[in-house]
């Protein structure tokens, strides 16, 4: 028979056991649980991760291309990601809210190199090119090369293959041309002009031509004129020669005529005075004075001026201008800027006052003047300043009377000393100088003016 003492302490025993299971069943089902709960955490953060990603090299890598980043994560690489610059494979250590994931990260090469080539011209004799002359850009983030090729040097065109190729085995082919020329074209002449001159000149030969080859630039030139005689009047034919280094020659010729050398008349040691800077204006009694000067008059240009004849230089009255009249007087006064200029008859007046007989030769055409000159007769003549051409630039009125005065700028008044067939020289007292102008210009200004002349018979 069982004690109940007995009894009972074995009923707790029995208890005890299964209190003992039962929590451990609980345990386990709490740890079973947790481990469940962080995986599926785990599971949960790694379906925000790329297991494999590839960046193009050179490229930088984001933490964006690696993981989806969310409210409440964590995130940090091992190593950083912007130690990641080479090509090829790596493993990196990617830590999200504590919990470690390792990532495969590719880094490749799959951009072909940046090629730009040029069609190259040699000449035969130059020798070959290298392949680099044909590329004029190139780039890449790796390495490159240009492969080598083989070039053709017969003379043509010849059609070419230029690859460049990366250490990542990118391939870049481009087509570019390699023309071969003969060289056969001899220097090309120019400035090989007609020359006229007159006998007893020989021009410089050399001046203004030149010998340009394609190749070699200006190359030197023989000039051959021995056919020319420079004393004898006619039609020659200068011959020009070039050669290149090559020997390609070339011949131009060009045409020189020689003219009958022109006769000149000149009144030797004739007198010139300048007008500046006592006598702005008195172009036309320094030109007398220089007349009288040649005939060996004892005369001063202020003891003309001071005899000449003067009246109102232009001026406003109300709304019409008036002023002196040039055919009797000279137009303000010859000592100041802003004064005109007289016509021939006040000058012949003042003239008669220190030697008498001068002769009012207007009206006479310019070739009567020249013919007087050709006899050594000196003619002081109305023209412009420079022989330029001008026209009527002012009008007023003359008070006495009432009649209009067109005055024509730049009158200027000369002594003509020479000529020839196509120059004119004079005493020019605007320049203080001896002057030649054109004959014909000249003419057209003397005619403009009116024809006025004046001059002493010898």
């Amino acid at each position: 028979m069982i004690r109940i003492d007995e009894w009972c302490c074995e009923l707790d025993k029995k208890r005890a056991v299964s209190i003992i299971i039962i929590c451990s069943i609980l345990l386990l089902l709490i740890i079973v649980a947790l481990t469940a709960y962080k995986l599926y955490g785990r599971f949960q953060l790694k379906a925000n991760l790329k297991s494999d990603v590839v960046v193009e090299y050179g490229n930088p890598i984001s933490l964006e291309e690696i993981v989806e980043l969310k409210d409440g994560m964590t995130v940090s690489v091992s190593p950083p990601l912007d130690a990641l610059k080479n090509v090829g494979d790596y493993t990196v250590k990617v830590n999200i809210n504590r919990e470690i994931f390792d990532v495969h990260i590719a880094i490749k090469d799959t951009t072909a190199p940046n090629l730009e080539v040029q069609d190259i011209t040699r000449y035969i004799d130059e020798g070959l090119p290298d392949v680099k002359d044909f590329v004029t850009f190139s780039s890449d983030f790796s390495s490159f090369e240009i492969l080598p090729i083989e070039l053709e040097s017969t003379v043509g065109e010849h059609e070419v293959e230029i690859v460049a190729q990366d250490v990542h085995g990118n391939v870049t082919k481009k087509i570019a041309k390699f023309v071969v020329k003969e060289d056969v074209e001899p220097p090309v002449f120019a400035g090989l002009t007609d020359i006229t001159v007159y006998a007893g000149v020989k021009p410089d030969l050399y001046s203004g031509v030149s010998a340009v080859d394609e190749r070699f630039g200006n190359v030197l030139f023989a000039v051959d004129d021995s056919q020319v005689s420079y004393n004898t009047p006619g039609e020659y034919t200068i011959t020009y020669s070039a050669k290149d280094s090559l020997g390609n020659e070339s011949v131009g010729t060009r045409k020189i005529t020689i003219l009958k050398k022109p006769e000149v008349y000149m009144i030797e040691n004739f007198p010139v005075y300048h007008q500046y800077p006592n006598y702005p204006n008195g172009c036309e009694s320094i030109a007398l004075y220089n007349l009288l000067r040649y005939y060996g008059v004892n005369v001063t240009p202020e003891s003309i001026v001071e005899k000449l004849k003067k009246g109102d230089g232009p001026h406003w009255d109300g709304e019409s201008l008036y002023g002196g009249n040039p055919e009797i007087e000279f137009v303000g006064d010859p000592r100041d800027i802003h004064g005109y200029g007289v016509f021939q008859k006040p000058i012949l007046e003042v003239a008669n006052q220190f030697k008498s007989g001068m002769i009012d030769y207007t009206g006479h055409s310019f070739q009567d003047v020249l013919a007087l000159v050709k006899k050594g007769i000196p003619v002081q003549v109305w023209t412009s300043i420079g022989a330029e051409d001008t026209e009527v630039c002012a009008r007023w009125t003359y008070t006495p009377t009432g009649e209009t005065i067109e005055w024509i700028c730049d009158l200027h008044s000369v002594v003509v000393i020479g000529y020839t067939d196509t120059s004119v020289f004079v005493s020019d007292s605007y320049t203080g100088r001896i002057e030649e102008y054109n004959r014909k210009q000249f003419e057209r200004m003397y005619n403009l003016f009116g024809k006025r002349a004046l001059y002493y018979p010898n």
